[in-house]
């Protein structure tokens, strides 16, 4: 029973965000849904048959169309088709949401039989506690592929949860732990590849869990990490593939002209290959006006695996300027908020954005960019909460503190696939699945904090450690 009230609060959580199912806060289309939404045989019921920039989150899509031949390879195109099931001819996005609600709702409910009743429960607050309001949430209705990459996020952080307060004798809570930490992190790399520091974190959990089955310890963890690997491997290829395909120019354009030029300099520019011509376009994006006309773009276009490559040289042997794209990335999880694309649902008086600008947050251009970031207050605070987080874990050795290096870890690791990525285009979305990291580690460190400081006056209160004093014995 208090596990299933546990899944509820947590369900409603989301519904309450999203203003379910009224007039639902959602994630409009930046142009990224059609690839997805296509695979599931929709089609916006717009006048002009379009979801992207219009202004509003476009919530109604015909169904039945036939699938496009090339959806993005992502785990949210099989949850987006799940929700189309049984649908009439006109389909309602709100329907995305409440599956992503669910679901949120039954990992938590199981999470919590797991853990149990009492204090301990207050491990999975962290994972949960971000999705309050709908800077997170809010995605959960869109066509995107982040909504998948969240809900395995959050499941991933309950199964640690699980782990971190759990005894090795207690083998059904230990497995259950287990298939939530390789399950959060096979969906979320699976959603996006740029997710894939999540499945290798939650490998390198499961390999140092301990289960005292038939006398063997540590069997059960390492088999669970080398399954989720195995089942990994066709999916996340077939994403790499995707990308490779249809933004493999793209990609290496703006890394280059949008990190490795301006943090560089014009140093870069001959390991590059690029003519000193193009040193004025650093800072400029592939998107939105192409790159017709840049200095350099040819050589780009002609051989982008190459100049990948170069510019991932470039920026080892400059480790100060790589330490400043990540740092910026970092200071870019401030702006989590996506401002730019907007969350109430389209309606006939809704006026849609001048196309062929952008803002700072899309780091399309580097002066609009740097305007923005100064703009972010307190800039150092998510570098402190992700170094704070994983200190805290080495040392402190509690449940809390080993979900704020979780969270801490993650959230870099995130920040530097996204950077090496994609350079700063786009930059505040790129990282938003680790800002979303970073509020549970900062969630995590003040019941650690309270934690510790409970535990002074009442010994034992707030004792999170993993124990045998369980209300469910192992049999």
């Amino acid at each position: 029973m208090v596990a299933m009230a546990a899944g509820l609060v947590a369900g409603l959580v989301v519904v309450i965000s999203l203003g379910l199912p009224s007039a639902p806060a959602g994630a409009g289309d930046n142009g990224d849904g059609y690839r997805l939404y296509c695979g599931a045989g929709l089609a916006p019921a717009t006048p002009d048959g379009r979801s992207n920039w219009e202004g509003g989150v476009v919530l109604d899509f015909t169904s039945g169309s036939a699938p496009c031949s090339d959806p993005i390879a992502s785990s949210a195109l099989p949850i987006l088709r799940l929700a189309t099931t049984g649908a009439g001819p006109v389909w309602s996005l709100s329907r995305l949401g409440f599956l992503y609600a669910l679901a949120i709702a039954v990992a938590a409910a199981v999470a919590a039989w797991a853990v149990g009743p009492g204090v301990r429960m207050l491990v999975l607050v962290p994972a949960v506690v971000p999705l309050a309001g709908p800077t997170f949430s809010r995605f959960f209705v869109s066509t995107f592929g982040e909504p998948a990459g969240l809900l395995g996020a959050c499941v991933l952080c309950l199964g640690a949860g699980v782990l971190a307060v759990t005894d090795r004798r207690l083998v059904p809570e230990r497995i259950i732990g287990l298939v939530l930490v390789a399950g959060g992190g096979l969906l979320a790399a699976t959603a996006k590849t740029a997710y894939v520091p999540l499945l290798g974190m939650a490998v390198l959990i499961c390999a140092a869990t301990a289960v005292r089955t038939a006398g063997r310890k540590r069997v059960a963890g390492p088999v669970v990490a080398v399954v989720a690997l195995l089942l990994a491997v066709a999916p996340v290829l077939a994403g790499v593939g995707w990308q490779q395909r249809n933004y493999a120019v793209v990609n290496a354009h703006n890394l280059v002209f949008t990190v490795v030029l301006p943090e560089v300099g014009d140093d870069a520019l001959v390991p590059l290959g690029l003519p000193a011509a193009a040193a004025p376009f650093a800072g400029r994006a592939y998107f939105p006006e192409g790159a017709d006309g840049y200095p350099g773009s040819e050589v780009v276009a002609a051989r982008p695996g190459e100049v990948r490559s170069a510019a991932y040289r470039e920026l080892l042997t400059h480790p100060g300027a790589a330490l400043r794209a990540f740092g910026t990335g970092l200071e870019a999880t401030l702006g989590a908020r996506l401002d730019y694309l907007p969350s109430q649902p389209l309606t006939a008086t809704t006026v849609p954005p001048v196309l062929g600008s952008s803002v700072g947050e899309q780091g399309a251009d580097r002066g609009r960019l740097l305007a923005w970031l100064d703009s972010l207050p307190v800039p150092w605070l998510p570098a402190v909460v992700a170094l704070v987080g994983v200190v805290a874990g080495l040392i402190g050795r509690t449940a809390f503190t080993r979900i704020a290096a979780l969270g801490g870890a993650s959230a870099v690791g995130l920040v530097v696939v996204a950077v090496l990525g994609d350079g700063y285009f786009e930059i505040a979305k790129h990282v938003w699945l680790a800002a979303y990291l970073l509020e549970v580690a900062a969630a995590a460190l003040v019941l650690a904090a309270a934690a510790a400081l409970l535990s002074r006056r009442r010994s034992g209160t707030w004792d999170t450690a993993p124990h045998d004093r369980h209300a469910r014995r192992a049999g």
